[in-house]
């Protein structure tokens, strides 16, 4: 499952990439990665919109403000990438551990 899901996370983060390399190419700009914000609110605004009052109502407010706002600041394609070398870690970590007890 950690292999299937840093399979997904690395391609997700390559795809992500493409697309804010083609959207500055488009717009004639730098380029930058797009935030997580920026990218869930062109997606759908209204679940993103919906979020902070959710997490702050029935949560805390201290959650959004030191954990979820940050993280909606961080760029995409890096964070995604990261998770994936995460979850490769981890599949690599479980085959040795296999591969020992063998």
């Amino acid at each position: 499952m950690a292999r299937i899901l840093a399979v997904f996370f690395i391609a997700a983060a390559g795809l992500r990439a493409f697309f804010d390399w083609q959207l500055a190419n488009i717009n004639e700009e730098a380029f930058a990665f797009l935030p997580i914000g920026q990218v869930w609110f062109n997606f759908d605004r209204g679940t993103l919109l919906g979020l902070q009052p959710g997490i702050e109502r029935y949560l805390s407010p201290v959650i959004w403000e030191n954990a979820v706002g940050p993280m909606l600041l961080w760029a995409m394609a890096p964070t995604l990438f990261f998770a994936g070398v995460f979850f490769a870690a981890i599949a690599i970590w479980r085959a040795v551990r296999k591969a020992m007890r063998s």
